[in-house]
């Protein structure tokens, strides 16, 4: 069961009244006057974020079966609703920044749907403009009904956000049609299989290639030669 629209609305009640009054605060400020302001306030936010939701809401860290916290958890933190815990992924950043940022491992994702831990992910995402005055946005999705709006690298094997196309989508009144678990399973199960074989596809093509130039590799006349290659100052 996913978390309540009541809990939802509380959480972001909470993150949005969090950052209207720290926003000014002299260490945020102090992180967004430097050289890449998006990443280094990315951790100060995140963790900000997260003690705020524990504080305030029934919440509890991913244990790794040994009494200590998980250190590659699903969520940063999970909170309560529906008498389960539901993965919370606190994602922050620019306003103006339009890119494709990292959200979590599709193997894993995949897992743990799979093994009935989880029916949703949530994704915290807050936003800042620094522009002029200092301004921010606060939305609270579920991954899974949002698949339409995702990437996928089966090379280092995380799932992306394409953030132009979900601002767009988002601000624009956009909400995804109500699919069932088995839908959203089955669309990222279709995603995770279709860049697997595209990855496998692309090493064999790789690996051909390695081994047509090993094939005329003779190590008794190697000699360095380089003619081929260019140098500049």
């Amino acid at each position: 069961m996913t978390i309540t629209s009541r809990t939802q609305a509380e959480i972001i009640a909470l993150t949005d009244s969090h950052w209207s009054k720290h926003v000014k605060d002299s260490a945020f400020t102090e992180l967004i006057s430097g050289k890449e302001p998006g990443h280094r306030m990315a951790d100060y936010v995140d963790d900000r974020t997260t003690s705020l939701l524990k504080v305030n809401l029934d919440t509890r860290y991913e244990g790794d079966g040994k009494g200590t916290i998980k250190k590659r958890s699903m969520g940063d933190v999970w909170i309560r609703s529906r008498d389960m815990y539901n993965p919370v992924n606190v994602k922050s950043g620019l306003q103006a920044m339009n890119g494709q940022p990292n959200l979590v491992s599709m193997q894993k994702l995949l897992d743990y749907i799979f093994r009935r831990w989880i029916d949703a992910y949530y994704l915290l995402i807050i936003k800042f403009d620094v522009s002029d005055e200092i301004s921010h946005s606060v939305h609270l999705v579920d991954l899974l009904e949002w698949t339409d709006f995702i990437t996928y690298d089966a090379g280092p094997g995380q799932i992306m956000l394409r953030e132009k196309d979900f601002n767009e989508a988002f601000s624009s009144g956009h909400r995804p049609a109500s699919r069932t678990i088995v839908d959203k399973a089955e669309a990222l199960f279709g995603l995770f299989e279709q860049q697997v074989n595209a990855l496998i596809a692309n090493r064999k093509i790789r690996l051909e290639r390695q081994r047509g130039l090993f094939a005329d590799f003779d190590v008794k006349t190697f000699v360095v030669d380089q003619s081929a290659m260019e140098f500049v100052p």
